[in-house]
Formats: structure tokens, C-alpha cells, sequence
């Protein structure tokens, strides 16, 4: 059987120049081979819901390319078509680590199910879709957190792979699809091959080559591969940036199918129905994994692609502070209003949370040299703007 291969970009975009550059790559990419009746690049296109608002406002046209091209043909051809991955509508993490479980519970139901949500809507307003995939920002995950994703639609989620071993150490467990008790079923990403490092793979079939000798070695028969779109956007000019980045995928692309035989790049969707095919692994627990591996938590362990010991000693721990005490104080105020025992002005409750959500893109307050202190005017502005909303409501 062939290797499945899914590429999957992730975009969390909101200004226009970049957004532009994102819409006429996916354009490019689901239009490719059009006229000899392909049905373009099958890319996991995996985006926030407000990218999805941006790429439309400064190119409306990439609405209807996203509506006609990713409508399934057949029940043949839906491995080899593009698909739209879902994630919340703002750059936020699906887990707050400052939180505990009743708050934890509050945040998952108040914030991110109503964040999921937004981008299901603009989703099908814009595309007339109902994703079948989600992708988290930055893939921070945990089981406690997977019934957000789940109770708002979603069969699949993507999270990285660094929390599952290095490579010839039980690897074999990332070409796995994972299975939930709430039924949402697990892929991870090998993380060990970036195909954004366009030194080492200067030539498409080098990171073809890659990706076979690694399944071949590791006895997998699927691998997702994962990385910021921005790669594939890189340069000033527009149209030589949109066109490097489509060489780019196009080789990557047509050198799998020159190897037909070894490698097919499909969706990341194929992935999940291929653990009902013939000669590729079934379904696995993830929480029994997690116990093999000798997590002590399964249902609360928090996993990210910055962190893959999950002990998240990568956090900025004041900041992500500060935001979990807005989330107790909101979910305290919401809960003495509905119980009746003070009067709340939904509105001005609502407006509170959405301000705050402003300052969730700075995902998992990160405290890395390259992150610390990321925007921090921005964070204090709106943190305060946010305070103040749930303090007249």
C-alpha cells in the first residue's frame, strides 16, 4: 500500500497584504490541473475564522474557488481534492493552564465552543462548508479540552507529534489515528520533518525521499505534515512570493505522483477513513497511549509543538495569570446573574469577553527569548478595555 501523505498549512492571518498572498496561493493551488479535469493540490487548508473573513475581504473571488473546488466529485475522488480545516476564530488556545477544573469547565464552555462556533458560522456563510477537521492554534490540546471541538461538529483534530516520541523511538505511533471515548478521533504530525526548511529540501524530491525513508524505517503508512503558511508567503512583492510558494507545493506535489506507487498525497481527511482500509492501522486509544508513555494525567495533559515534555515550562506564567483571573471574574459575574442573585448586563458581559478574546491570539502567553513579552501594549490595553466592560456590566 502506498504511503497517505496530507499537507496541512496553518494560517492565522488578519492583515491584507498577507491575506492577498494567502488567497491567490490557494487559488493557484485549487485550480491546478484544472483544465485537463484534475481537481487541483489536495491541501488541508487549516485557518482561524478570521483569516477566512480576511482572505475574502481583499479577494472575494477565493469564496467561490473555496465553494467549487472543495465540493466533493465523487466518493473516489475525495482523498485527491482540497479540503478547509476549522479552528477557534481567534488565534486562542483550546486550554488554560492557570485555570482549575470548574473554571477550566467555564472557559471551555463560555469561551472556546463560542469561539469554535463563530468560525463554524463565517465558514458557511463563506464557503457553504461544514469542516470535518479542526486544528488548534499552535496545537495545544488536551483530552479535557477535546469535547470543544467535538460538541461544535468536528470529527477530526490535528496536534503535533512532539509529545510522541523522537524519531526510532515508537514511532510508529504517529502514523496512528487516535481514538477519543467522546468519539473524536487524533492525528499528530511528524514533527521531525519540516517542510518549510527549503535549505535542507531544496529540491522537492528530497523531502519526498524524506518522508518515504522515514515511514519505511518506522513501519507507518501515514504522515501529516504541518507548518506556518507564512513560508510559502515570504517576500514583498505579491505575485513572487504567491508563485515561489506554489512552485514550492506543485513539485512537492507532482514528485508524489511521479512515485505513485510509494506515496500518494491525499487530505488530511483520507487519513481518518484509511483506518477502516485494508492494509493501514486501525483505531488506538489515546488515553491508553498516554499511559504507556507513563503520563501521569492523561485527561489533563497538555500537549503543544513548543512543548513536548508537557510540563509548559515554556509559558509566561504572570501573563497567563492575568488573563485566567478576567476568565474567573467573568464566569463568577455570569454565574451570580443567572442564579439571580445580581443583576448583570449581558451586553456589556458579552462585549467584555470579546475584548478579551483580542488579546488571546498571544497563544499560551509564550515566554520564550523570541516571544516574551509579545505585544505587550497590546495586551495591556485590551486587557484593561476588557476589565472595564465586566466591571460596568
Amino acid at each position: 500500500m502506498a504511503i497517505l501523505f496530507s499537507f496541512s498549512p496553518w494560517a492565522d492571518i488578519g492583515n491584507d497584504q498577507p491575506a492577498y498572498k494567502l488567497a491567490r496561493l490557494m487559488d493557484k493551488c485549487l485550480w491546478f490541473e484544472n483544465e485537463n479535469g484534475g481537481l487541483g493540490i489536495p491541501i488541508s487548508w487549516a485557518m482561524t475564522g478570521q483569516t477566512m473573513e480576511a482572505i475574502c475581504r481583499v479577494d472575494p473571488s477565493i469564496a467561490g474557488s473555496i465553494r467549487v473546488r472543495t465540493l466533493n466529485k465523487g466518493v473516489f475522488t475525495s482523498w485527491d481534492q482540497s479540503e478547509i480545516i476549522g479552528s477557534t476564530f481567534h488565534s486562542m488556545s483550546l486550554v488554560q493552564p492557570c485555570l482549575d477544573d470548574h473554571y477550566q469547565e467555564a472557559y471551555i464552555n463560555g469561551f472556546v465552543k463560542e469561539d469554535i462556533k463563530h468560525t463554524n458560522e463565517v465558514m458557511w456563510k463563506l464557503f457553504e462548508r461544514s469542516p470535518k477537521g479542526f486544528c488548534p492554534s499552535e496545537k495545544v490540546f488536551s483530552i479535557q479540552c477535546s469535547r470543544s471541538v467535538v460538541e461544535e461538529g468536528y470529527e477530526y483534530c490535528i496536534i503535533g507529534g512532539e509529545a510522541f516520541g523522537s524519531d526510532f523511538h515508537a514511532q510508529n505511533n504517529k502514523g496512528g489515528v487516535f481514538q477519543l471515548e467522546n468519539g473524536l478521533k487524533v492525528l499528530t504530525t511528524v514533527n521531525e520533518i519540516l517542510p518549510n526548511d527549503f535549505h535542507k529540501y531544496h529540491k522537492a524530491e528530497l523531502l519526498i525521499d524524506e518522508i518515504i525513508n522515514y515511514c519505511r524505517r518506522n513501519h507507518i503508512g501515514r504522515v501529516v505534515l504541518s507548518a506556518d503558511v507564512d513560508f510559502w508567503l515570504e517576500g514583498d512583492d505579491w505575485e513572487t512570493a504567491v508563485d515561489n510558494g506554489f512552485n514550492r507545493i506543485k513539485w512537492m506535489y507532482l514528485k508524489c505522483k511521479e512515485r505513485e506507487n510509494e506515496i500518494r498525497m491525499v487530505n488530511t481527511h483520507a487519513l481518518i477513513e484509511s483506518s477502516w482500509q485494508q492494509g493501514y492501522s486501525g483505531l488506538h486509544s489515546l488515553i491508553r497511549f498516554y499511559e504507556s508513555i507513563g503520563i501521569p494525567d492523561p485527561y489533563r495533559f497538555i500537549s503543544s509543538w513548543t512543548n513536548a515534555k508537557g510540563n509548559l515550562d515554556f509559558i509566561d506564567w504572570s501573563r497567563s495569570d492575568k488573563a485566567a483571573q478576567f476568565i474567573k471574574a467573568h464566569t463568577d459575574k455570569y454565574l451570580r446573574g443567572i442564579n439571580h442573585q445580581q443583576w448583570v448586563n449581558g451586553d456589556k458581559l458579552q462585549s467584555s469577553k470579546q475584548m478579551w478574546l483580542n488579546i488571546s491570539g498571544t497563544v499560551f502567553y509564550d515566554d520564550r527569548p523570541q516571544w516574551r513579552d509579545f505585544m505587550p501594549d497590546c495586551f495591556n490595553e485590551n486587557l484593561e478595555k476588557a476589565w472595564n466592560l465586566l466591571n460596568d456590566s
